[in-house]
């Protein structure tokens, strides 16, 4: 009997990546053979548009509608059109435990159910209920979702940054497991380019990724480094057009040898960083991660990808980057502009120091693979 799964994302549209690691879940399930259906009443087009943003194989991933936003009357017609259901609701329940019902009545069937959390505890029936928490909350948990945490198999992290504050979730529940990162497709180019890289969402929400400080710190580092280039590249949410972040990032790069690549295809994100000689990152600059945990770069997948392709990054020390970095190994960690300003000069003056550096950037990426995550994954799933 074919064993199902379903996945849920509610920041599915945001497409970063929390919605690439949700989705690797799915294809490595898919792979094994599940059925899998993802629970999103949104744009369909999305899931297009994740397989080449991602470079994901999820042809038979199935969109059923969302159970966890949609208003009452719309699930009553999904459990009443939903053939494996054979237990009646009864009438005239209070709302909550109307929809409480609903939910089990659809989740129960699940073997296992991959959850995104938004902050909250859901109510899961599957067999085996995993919840990924990709965004450090402060919040604390009430009486209500300690009791939920009963029906949860494993809490999933995403680095041990996040996991540090869920102190009060413990061993063999509470797990990291690091984001996949397909770093096979990534390779290094022997031909560098004196080109500086830095890839991520073009916005100013959650986790923004500071682009306009890597144009300040370029821009003192060009004063005596004419012959190289800053390339920023990234998607956008909004029409490019009505992007009023991007307009800015524009104004700011007028006379600098900056080039600002919008949405690029999964292939030129694979040429760019082939070409780059570093790849900056400032995801969380600025910001006390004691109090703001939420707002820093929580792993850093654009970073593996970029070690994977023999780039020497150099990145913010925050949030779970320097799980990743290790300095005067495989790239470097900064605290301020100038900081990385300087240690970006210290490299440009030092080219023997490269070669090194980008071998052992390299190596380090093996350890994000697809390959490692699913073995893991696969592990926890046949527990």
């Amino acid at each position: 009997m074919t064993k199902r799964a379903a996945i849920y994302d509610p920041y599915l549209d945001t497409l970063g990546g929390g919605e690439r690691y949700c989705l690797t879940v799915a294809e490595i399930l898919l792979a094994e053979g599940w059925q899998v259906d993802l629970f999103w009443s949104g744009d369909k087009d999305l899931l297009s548009q994740a397989t080449k943003r991602f470079s994901l194989e999820i042809n038979r991933l199935n969109i059923i509608p969302d159970i966890f936003h949609l208003p009452e009357k719309k699930l009553e017609l999904i459990e009443e059109n939903n053939l494996h259901s054979r237990t009646k609701r009864p009438n005239s329940l209070p709302k909550k435990v109307s929809e409480i019902f609903n939910r089990w009545q659809i989740t129960k069937q699940y073997d296992l159910f991959f959850y995104l959390s938004d902050g909250s505890i859901p109510i899961l029936f599957s067999r085996k209920n995993f919840l990924h928490i990709q965004v450090p909350f402060l919040n604390q948990p009430s009486i209500l979702s300690q009791l939920k945490f009963n029906l949860i198999k494993h809490f999933v992290c995403n680095s041990e940054f996040t996991s540090s504050f869920y102190p009060y979730l413990h061993s063999p529940q509470k797990i990291v497991l690091y984001p996949p990162v397909d770093v096979e497709k990534f390779q290094p180019n022997q031909l560098k380019k004196n080109t500086i890289l830095s890839l991520g969402r073009f916005d100013n929400i959650l986790n923004a990724k500071k682009q306009d400080v890597l144009i300040e710190a370029f821009k003192s580092l060009y004063r005596n480094n004419k012959n190289w280039s800053l390339h920023l590249a990234g998607g956008s949410l909004t029409e490019p057009s009505n992007n009023h972040y991007l307009k800015h990032l524009k104004y700011l790069s007028q006379d600098l040898p900056i080039k600002i690549s919008v949405n690029p295809t999964f292939e030129e994100i694979i040429k760019y960083y082939s070409e780059a000689t570093f790849y900056w990152h400032a995801a969380g600059f600025g910001v006390d991660e004691k109090v703001h945990p939420e707002s820093t770069e929580h792993f850093g997948i654009s970073v593996v990808e970029a070690m994977a392709s023999g780039a020497i990054p150099l990145v913010v020390n925050k949030g779970g980057l320097p799980e990743i970095i290790k300095n005067d190994f495989n790239g470097y960690t900064w605290d301020d502009i100038e900081e990385l300003v300087a240690k970006t000069q210290l490299l440009l003056t030092s080219p023997k120091l490269l070669p090194q550096l980008s071998k052992n950037a390299v190596e380090s990426s093996q350890s994000f693979s697809k390959s490692a995550f699913k073995e893991k994954f696969i592990k926890l799933v046949n527990e």
